[in-house]
C-alpha cells in the first residue's frame, strides 16, 4: 500500500466517459442486463476494497457487498448525475458499512496483539526479498485496520483509490479541510502504531 503523496487534482473526466455513464445508467434502468452485469463489474472490486477495509472481516464484507449492491440497483432511478456514479455508488456503501457497524459493534484490537510486541518482533529484514514485501504488507494493511473508521475510510481512498481532496468530499459528503484533517491525523496514528516495525517496513 503506497502512502506517498499523490497528485491532488481531480482526473478530467471525458464527455465520451460521462456519455457512456449515463447511457449505461439508463440501460440499467430499463433493466438491461448486461448493463447492470457492467456496473457491477466495472465498481465491485474498488467498492469491495473500500468495504473490507471498513469492515475488516472478509465474510462480513461480502455480505455489505451485496447489500450495496442491492441498494446501488433498486435505487438507481434515483441517481441523478450530481456526482459521478462511483461517488453515488461509494455513498451508499459508506453508509451501509455505517450501519454494519452499527449493529455489530466496531472491534478495537490492539496492534500488537496481532503482530507481538516489539520485544518478540526481530528486527533484521526477511532474507527472501518477496517475504519481506509480504511481511510489510501484512504489517501496514494491519495497522491501517486498527484505525478508527473516519480515519481508514480517508487513507483507503486517498492511498487506494486514488482519489483527490474534492472527490474525497463529494464521497464523503463532508468539506476538503475536514478530509485532510483526518488524513493527516489518520497518517500520524499510521506513523505512530508503525515506529516499532520501521525494522521491517
Amino acid at each position: 500500500m503506497p502512502l506517498e503523496k499523490t497528485n491532488d487534482d481531480p482526473p478530467a473526466v471525458s464527455v465520451a466517459a460521462a456519455e457512456r455513464e449515463r447511457s449505461l445508467v439508463a440501460a440499467a434502468r430499463r433493466g438491461d442486463s448486461e448493463a447492470i452485469r457492467e456496473i457491477y463489474d466495472s465498481y465491485r472490486e474498488r467498492i469491495w476494497t473500500l468495504v473490507f477495509y471498513s469492515v475488516g472481516d472478509a465474510l462480513q464484507a461480502q455480505d455489505v457487498l451485496q447489500t450495496v449492491f442491492f441498494k446501488v440497483f433498486r435505487g438507481l432511478r434515483g441517481f441523478r448525475f450530481q456526482s459521478s456514479l462511483f461517488t453515488w455508488i461509494y455513498r451508499i456503501a459508506h453508509n451501509e458499512c455505517q450501519n454494519h457497524r452499527r449493529r455489530n459493534g466496531a472491534s478495537h484490537v490492539p496492534l500488537e496483539a496481532i503482530l507481538g510486541s516489539p520485544d518478540e518482533i526481530d528486527p533484521r529484514p526477511a532474507a527472501n526479498g518477496q517475504d519481506a514485501r509480504v511481511e510489510r504488507d501484512l504489517i501496514l494493511r494491519r495497522a491501517l485496520m486498527m484505525l478508527p473508521f473516519k480515519m481508514r475510510e480517508v487513507v483507503v481512498l486517498k492511498y487506494l483509490e486514488e482519489l483527490s481532496y474534492e472527490e474525497m468530499s463529494r464521497a464523503l459528503g463532508c468539506a476538503p479541510g475536514t478530509v485532510a484533517s483526518r488524513l493527516n491525523r489518520a497518517l500520524a496514528e499510521l506513523e505512530e502504531r508503525l515506529r516499532p516495525f520501521r525494522g521491517l517496513l
